[in-house]
């Protein structure tokens, strides 16, 4: 499960979100389940049986940034108000050919190493926040199916 203090971080900064539709669609991968109906409906999770989990939500791109811009807050949020270790970075795409960037975290829960991805898409109104996390081991087993719903993302 994603600690409380990732999402905390997110959401502070995702305080705008849309509340009338999603303005995307996401990729639900094989071996994980829905679990939208337990969340808010501005954002959609899934799970896998050990824990990993996936999540997406948008927020209105005000003030007006681009990826770069964006990109740089929310890595320099998680670093000093997480304390998280960024331990790479990747250009990505989703299906529609939009360019992105995921930051790739690593972060110690007691003597359990965890790893947290952000994925970042940018358009002129939105701003599109695709996570997921877990242990070390399980999102480094689920990498496939993580990389294929970045792939498979789609905005609408």
């Amino acid at each position: 499960m994603l600690p409380s203090k990732i999402l905390i971080s997110v959401s502070v900064l995702a305080g705008a979100v849309l509340g009338c539709g999603l303005p995307y669609t996401p990729a639900t991968p094989p071996g994980f389940v829905l679990l939208d109906d337990r969340y808010e409906s501005d954002e959609v999770r899934a799970t896998t049986a050990e824990g990993v989990v996936l999540g997406v939500r948008a927020q209105d791109n005000d003030p007006k940034g681009d990826l770069a811009f964006w990109a740089k807050v929310l890595e320099n949020r998680m670093r000093d108000t997480g304390g998280y270790a960024l331990i790479e970075k990747r250009n990505v795409k989703c299906r529609n050919g939009l360019s992105g960037v995921q930051l790739r975290f690593g972060h110690d829960e007691g003597r359990t190493p965890h790893l947290y991805y952000l994925t970042i898409f940018v358009d002129d109104d939105h701003v599109f926040l695709l996570e997921a996390g877990g242990t070390k081991d399980e999102v480094t087993r689920q990498e496939a199916q993580i990389d294929w719903s970045v792939r498979n993302f789609l905005p609408d």
